[in-house]
C-alpha cells in the first residue's frame, strides 16, 4: 500500500511539472495580445478564481465586457482558465479519499 502511494506521489509531481513547465507562461501569452484583451483576461481571471473558491457568489463581468469585444474575449478566456486552475488546486489539496 505504501509503495502505491509513493508511486502516485511521484507520478503526480512529474505530471504537474510537465503540465506547468511545458506550457508558456501566462505573461508571455498575454504579451501577444492587445491591452484591452489583457485587462479583460486579468479581470476574468480574478473573477474565475473567486467563483471557484465560492460558488455562492454570482460573479458578473463589468460594463466594459458588453461594449468592447477584445476585452470580452480576454475576460472569457481568463475566467475559464483561472476557474479551472483554481478548481484543480482545490481538488489536489483535499485528502485523496475526498477527491472525485
Amino acid at each position: 500500500m505504501k509503495t502505491v502511494k509513493s508511486v502516485l506521489a511521484v507520478v503526480s509531481a512529474v505530471s504537474l511539472t510537465v503540465f506547468f513547465g511545458g506550457c508558456p507562461s501566462r505573461e508571455s501569452y498575454l504579451q501577444k495580445h492587445s491591452p484591452a484583451f489583457v485587462q479583460g483576461y486579468r479581470s476574468g481571471c480574478e473573477n474565475g478564481r473567486e467563483s471557484a473558491r465560492n460558488s455562492f457568489i454570482e460573479r458578473k463581468p463589468p460594463e466594459r465586457y458588453f461594449s468592447d469585444s477584445e476585452y470580452k474575449e480576454g475576460w472569457d478566456e481568463g475566467y475559464e482558465s483561472c476557474y479551472e486552475d483554481e478548481e484543480f488546486e482545490q481538488q489536489m489539496s483535499r485528502p485523496a479519499i475526498f477527491r472525485e
